[in-house]
């Protein structure tokens, strides 16, 4: 007797469900990721083995180049009293103020479109007397490449200097440009941001492996001399053997 042949049929799958599933999650991942910000330079850091984790809010990073290069950057939990740009809008005004008080004779002023340029800034680092030209250059064609170029002291501009003022300081009522930018960072009126900073969780000095201690010991004798003895290192997870 033959076999019964069964017809075959046409498989059909609503993919509707699936396709909704996907677009949702991608949508969430939009939303509350955050992109990594442009450094000015790659740094390696050293290896460790501490796996405490990092602060994703209210912190001032100090990135410091092989040369001893400084920059700075800054986050805040972005509040709706104080959101980012807000944070660091204040903190320019701050910062010149403090300037001012040793610079009275070439004392820094800003406008209120080149506050509103820096406020947009991931990291910066140049020397107040020259922030004013750097933020201009924002208006000019390819601003924030010329911008970038600065900061990585590429411009081919012998006279643009790149990286925050830093030198062996140990008398508080001089202070350097690193310290008038840190200082004006713990006086913010962000109370979450000002705390972090005074407990030592809101600064982390980010180095390069092969700088040499010589100024990393400079950087953290910077922060001693104006009271700020408590900070961290960012460093990478140590590989097992």
């Amino acid at each position: 007797m033959g076999r019964v042949k069964i017809a075959k049929k046409s498989t059909f799958i609503d993919m509707t469900a699936m396709s909704d599933v996907t677009v949702l999650l991608l949508t969430f991942f939009m939303l509350t990721s955050t992109f990594l910000q442009k450094e000015p330079t790659t740094v390696i850091t050293p290896p460790s083995v501490s796996t405490e984790k990092v602060q994703e809010t209210n912190f001032v990073q100090v990135l410091v180049s092989p040369e001893g290069k400084i920059w700075l950057t800054m986050n805040n939990d972005t509040s709706t009293v104080w959101s980012n740009e807000k944070m660091r809008g204040a903190v320019l005004e701050k910062v010149a103020s403090i300037y001012n008080e040793t610079h009275k004779s070439k004392p820094v002023n800003f406008t209120p479109e080149q506050v509103a340029t820096f406020s947009k800034l991931g990291s910066f680092g140049v020397p107040l007397a020259q922030m004013g030209e750097f933020l201009n250059l924002a208006n000019e064609p390819e601003g924030m490449t010329k911008m970038d170029k600065w900061l990585e002291g590429e411009d081919g501009n012998p006279n643009h200097i790149t990286g925050i003022p830093i030198q062996w300081n140990s008398n508080p009522d001089n202070p350097t440009e690193f310290q008038m930018w840190i200082k004006a960072m713990r006086q913010t009126e962000n109370e979450n941001l000002a705390q972090a900073i005074k407990d030592g969780t809101g600064v982390a000095i980010k180095a390069d492996q092969n700088t040499s201690f010589d100024i990393i010991h400079m950087v953290m004798d910077n922060l001693q001399t104006i009271k700020q003895n408590k900070f961290t290192f960012l460093t990478a997870l140590k590989a097992g053997e």
